[in-house]
């Protein structure tokens, strides 16, 4: 894609989004074409194929297929079939975020409370039964852990249960004119 015209504000607005994009993918350990085709389907309104994201990001075909899996994984893009376009595959940007963060503790973050809690509750069992000297000071991390996943796995299911008004309402952030 090449630069955009320094007098086209709409070209220069949208660079700049990419790029941020670009860098925040990085910021999250992912790769910057993640931000940069998320970026690239934000702003197109109808649903783009590999091929037109490839031509227009510069990536390898095979690339975009990658990043799109990945990015489709975290609810970030939605794959679509488009009549008489036969198998081809066409992608969009999910454009609520809040949804996507609610998915993403919903199922990342849920399973690894759930295998930290798993793993802290057998180790709390063996700890008891030990009569090591040791034991009594590590039962004592792995249930100041549990408590931190207790509390981890109930936010969870608040912040995955309700939508972010009602969220941002029950914390004072509702935008009104009270706000700091």
């Amino acid at each position: 894609m090449s630069d955009p015209e320094p007098d086209d504000p709409v070209e220069s607005a949208r660079a700049a989004v990419i790029d941020a994009l670009e860098r925040s993918a990085e910021v999250y350990g992912a790769k910057r074409s993640y931000g940069r085709l998320f970026g690239i389907l934000l702003f197109e309104p109808d649903p783009v194929s590999l091929d037109a994201l490839a031509e227009e990001s510069g990536y390898a075909k095979s690339t975009v297929s990658t990043a799109m899996t990945t990015l489709e994984r975290f609810h970030l893009v939605h794959r679509r079939s488009l009549p008489g376009e036969g198998k081809k595959a066409f992608f969009e940007a999910e454009t609520d975020l809040w949804y996507v963060f609610q998915q993403f503790l919903g199922q990342e973050v849920a399973r690894e409370i759930r295998i930290m809690s798993r793993a802290l509750e057998e180790a709390a069992a063996d700890l008891e039964d030990a009569e090591d000297e040791r034991a009594e000071y590590h039962l004592e991390q792995v249930r100041k852990l549990q408590r931190v996943y207790d509390r981890s796995d109930r936010l969870v299911s608040l912040l995955t249960s309700q939508p972010l008004d009602r969220l941002t309402d029950l914390l004072g952030l509702s935008g009104g004119s009270d706000d700091r």
